[in-house]
């Protein structure tokens, strides 16, 4: 049987996503043989809920097909408990080494997300806050869909 993301585990191993590192509680990280930017734009992909399977199908292909470094909360229960904490709003985290980078990210996302938000009835998830706000300031919304947003970090950076 081949292996699909889903409620159960939105990072399965089959893809060569593993819980290791800090925050492998939560995520499943997916890197493409060298470890992730120490700095760059963060992009975090929200979901509600009921829409958490159909936007991690529709986004991580996409991420491991750009090789990009990425995270994913490991499955609908932990994201369940995350929507609860200050981490709200941050299911998918792809780290980009710079704005380039990050365009590229969003024009290959954007549209499956358009498409889903347009005619698959998806609706935007919890919206991510900042760390250096005290998570009182939303990060900032790009793509139109309400579904992605993105902040610059540095190494160091859990959020």
């Amino acid at each position: 049987m081949t292996a699909i993301e889903s409620n159960a585990s939105f990072g399965p191993i089959e893809f060569d996503y593993y819980p290791v590192g800090a925050g492998s509680e939560w995520f499943a990280k997916w890197l493409p043989g060298y470890p992730a930017p120490s700095q760059g734009y963060k992009i975090h992909v929200s979901a509600r809920l009921e829409d958490a399977e159909i936007v991690a199908r529709a986004v991580l292909p996409v991420l491991r097909r750009l090789r990009v470094a990425h995270k994913v909360v490991r499955d609908l229960d932990r994201y369940r408990r995350q929507i609860a904490t200050p981490q709200r709003g941050k299911f998918i985290t792809v780290y980009t080494q710079d704005a380039s980078q990050a365009q590229r990210v969003l024009n290959a996302i954007n549209p499956e997300l358009q498409q889903l938000r347009d005619f698959g009835g998806i609706r935007p998830g919890p919206s991510p806050t900042t760390r250096e706000s005290g998570h009182r300031e939303a990060e900032i919304s790009v793509g139109g869909t309400g579904l992605v947003w993105t902040r610059w970090y540095e190494e160091g950076d859990q959020d």
